[in-house]
């Protein structure tokens, strides 16, 4: 089995617990389960073992597969699937822009698992988000998101015509300020001057100290305040006439 490329049309999953994740959100993706034969013979191991005769998932020991496809050497299962695509369900969107970075998308996801939200758009992205250090970044949140991509925000939004809410450089607007209409779109780039040339004004991400705080956890911010205004009078579903 050869290492990840973007052209195959499967990835895998580094590790059993990240692999019991896949299996139980999207088992009917999961094609077969590498196990070595050093994995210590566990209640993980004796639960994944048990979601495969489950769900007739195909386990093969090979330790020269693990060896090759694992990039630290305390792994001991890798879960092979193949790519699924799927619809965007919800009426609040995390549209993410000009990302390049697989840590902070895949931070990223684990954060809007957290805080319920269950769209993530990739617009103008260089990211394969099926790339396993996606996939380990996510800590497995991925198997809980539908995720789309669009070439540019102009694409998006004539699929959605959601009330979209940038975040930029240039924004004036606090985030405290910020009132949500459904359907809505946080708009969030990785380069917080990205966004400056298609909007005049935006809501910021900035922190007093920049340099010392990471864009997953600003977005973290923003997501556990909509989350926790989710059912207060800053979120309304009756469009303004």
């Amino acid at each position: 089995m050869e290492k990840y490329q973007s052209n195959l049309d499967y990835s895998y999953i580094l590790g059993i617990s990240l692999t019991i994740e896949a299996i139980k959100h999207v088992p009917f993706y999961i094609e077969k389960v590498y196990l070595s034969s050093r994995a210590i013979k566990n209640n993980q191991y004796d639960k994944l073992c048990a979601l495969c005769k489950e769900n007739n998932i195909e386990i093969i020991e090979d330790d020269k597969v693990i060896d090759n496809l694992s990039v630290k050497e305390n792994c001991y299962g890798i879960g092979v699937f193949k790519k699924f695509y799927k619809d965007l369900i919800s009426d609040s969107h995390i549209v993410l822009y000009g990302f390049n970075d697989y840590g902070e998308l895949g931070t990223i996801m684990r954060s809007a698992v957290s805080f319920n939200f269950k769209d993530i758009v990739l617009v103008n992205s260089s990211i394969d988000y099926f790339d396993p250090r996606v996939i380990r970044a996510s800590m497995g949140s991925i198997f809980h998101l539908n995720i789309q991509e669009y070439k540019n925000i102009d694409e998006y939004l004539d699929a959605y015509n959601y009330h979209l809410y940038p975040f930029t450089a240039n924004g004036t607007k606090e985030l405290k300020t910020l009132k949500l209409e459904k359907p809505y779109s946080l708009l969030i780039p990785q380069n917080y001057n990205a966004l400056d040339v298609l909007y005049d004004d935006g809501y910021y991400l900035k922190h007093v100290n920049d340099d010392e705080i990471s864009l997953s956890s600003l977005s973290s911010i923003v997501f556990n305040y909509c989350y926790e205004n989710a059912n207060d009078k800053n979120i309304s579903d009756i469009k303004e006439g």
